[in-house]
This record gives structure tokens, sequence and C-alpha cells, in this order.
């Protein structure tokens, strides 16, 4: 597995838990308002943390963690994801995975031997395939897409912690597709504004939702 990053201790990425964050390297998006660009695109790569020593921190530090993130890029992209899970797992700790929802074979085996506590996916549109396909860079086909609606009945039916979540931004979303988003989920979905600071297609116009037109998308989520 590619680590990227590391971060050794935080107190917001799991909620009610404190965690190490691992970072892998590589995505199949490329997701105009990516705020993670080194973690996507290859010539942006930079050296990798080496397996073993992240898992020795972690085991040497587990007494002061409840937990361990494992966000991205895109974590199931990498085949030995469930082996290195599995040995958190043994420490103790509980595991929350963050993903895009391609691989949902994964996604459901992991639950199934019961090695993730929680799931966080990303909804990057409405769910239609032209939509979807447009924001993440016209790099999925129909196969993919199917794939996505699979995770997220996966996830739906797990019965395990999770939250489907959206990155809004104005000029690649409207007022009308965040609100057929949250049509389509129930109270574990969550939308948070666009971060202009750094993005991975810099040729677009993108920018935040207005407080007052953000509040009122939450006003959506709350009818």
């Amino acid at each position: 597995m590619k680590i990227a990053g590391f971060k050794k201790q935080s107190l917001i990425d799991y909620p009610g838990n404190i965690s190490s964050v691992i970072f892998t390297q590589g995505c199949n998006f490329r997701c105009h308002y990516c705020h993670n660009p080194e973690l996507v695109l290859p010539e942006k790569f930079t050296t990798t943390y080496d397996e073993e020593e992240v898992f020795n921190y972690i085991k040497k530090y587990k007494h002061l963690l409840d937990a361990v993130c494992i966000t991205g890029g895109e974590p199931t992209l990498h085949h030995d994801l469930p082996v290195y899970i599995k040995k958190i797992k043994a420490l103790g700790l509980k595991v929350k995975l963050d993903s895009n929802g391609t691989n949902p074979i994964m996604i459901n085996d992991l639950i199934k031997e019961n090695m993730i506590d929680a799931i966080a996916m990303d909804i990057k549109q409405q769910l239609v395939f032209e939509s979807y396909n447009s924001i993440v860079g016209d790099v999925i086909n129909k196969q993919t897409f199917n794939n996505i609606l699979s995770s997220i009945k996966i996830i739906k039916e797990s019965g395990i912690d999770h939250q489907f979540r959206t990155t809004v931004v104005k000029g690649l979303h409207t007022v009308e597709d965040v609100t057929m988003i949250i049509k389509q989920f129930d109270e574990n979905h969550a939308i948070q504004n666009f971060n202009p600071e750094i993005v991975l297609n810099t040729k677009l116009k993108m920018q935040r939702f207005s407080e007052n037109e953000f509040q009122q998308l939450l006003h959506i989520m709350s009818e």
C-alpha cells in the first residue's frame, strides 16, 4: 500500500475518536475541485512512507488512540488494503475508511469481515451518469458508475456507522443539483462548502457558495 501522508493524531477525522490518519497515494477520479492533487496526479507524487514505520508508530502509541482513518486518494485501489487493516484491527483499534465507492467488492468484503467500523463515501454529483462523469473529470464509464451505485446500496444496508458527503461548488453544482442529491439520501448525508485555496483544475472558474446560499442549502437538508 502506498502511503503518501500520515497525520499522527486527529480529533476531527473520526468524530468522537482520537485517530491517526493515513493518506494513500493514487486516485481513479480527477475531480476538478480536489484539494489533494498531490495524492491524485502522478506528476505531483512525492516519496511515500514506509508501511511498517507507520504501523509501528500506531502500535507504539495505540494506548493514545481510538482509531485509524484511511483516506486518499482512493484507498480501495490498493489490493493489500485489507491486509493492512487487519494488522490495525489486531491492535484493538477501530478503522474508518474514506472512499469514492468505485470498488464495491472490496467495500462489501471489508464490511462483512468486520474490518471497518465506519465509512464515509463522497457523492460527487446527482446520480446521473453524465453529470457524475463530468464532475470527476470524464474518467469513468457506465460500469464504474454502476459500481458507485452498488457501493451506495451496500453502505446503506451495512448497519455500520456511515456518512455520505458532498462538496458543493458554485460553477459545478446548481441549487437544483444539490437539492436532487439531498433527496436521494437520508440523515446520514452532509454537505460542505468548497475550499478554493488548492484545486486540481486551475482552469475552471469555481467558487464557494455565499454564506447565505450555503445556509439555504442546509435548510433544504433539514426539511
